[in-house]
């Protein structure tokens, strides 16, 4: 397997939507007038559990990805 993310850009695009679902009532709720601001803030602070959602439950290569490992549920079942 590669030594880097080869669906980077699925990841991205999952992040992208949750982001534009989400960011108005991010912005909102902590009184963030600027949105660019807003983006900032919500990857700092969900950024993390984006990643670890995707790569360890969602990605299609998640069982034989090394890097995807660290994010696997407990049980995941390898086969």
């Amino acid at each position: 397997m590669p030594d880097r993310c080869t669906h980077l850009r699925e990841l991205l695009k999952v992040q992208k939507n949750i982001i534009e679902r989400h960011i108005d009532d991010h912005k909102w709720f902590l009184h963030i007038p600027d949105r660019q601001e807003a983006i900032a803030d919500f990857i700092e602070k969900f950024g993390w559990i984006m990643r670890e959602l995707y790569c360890g439950y969602i990605c299609s290569v998640r069982l034989e990805c090394e890097i995807a490992k660290q994010y696997l549920p407990p049980r995941a079942d390898p086969n």
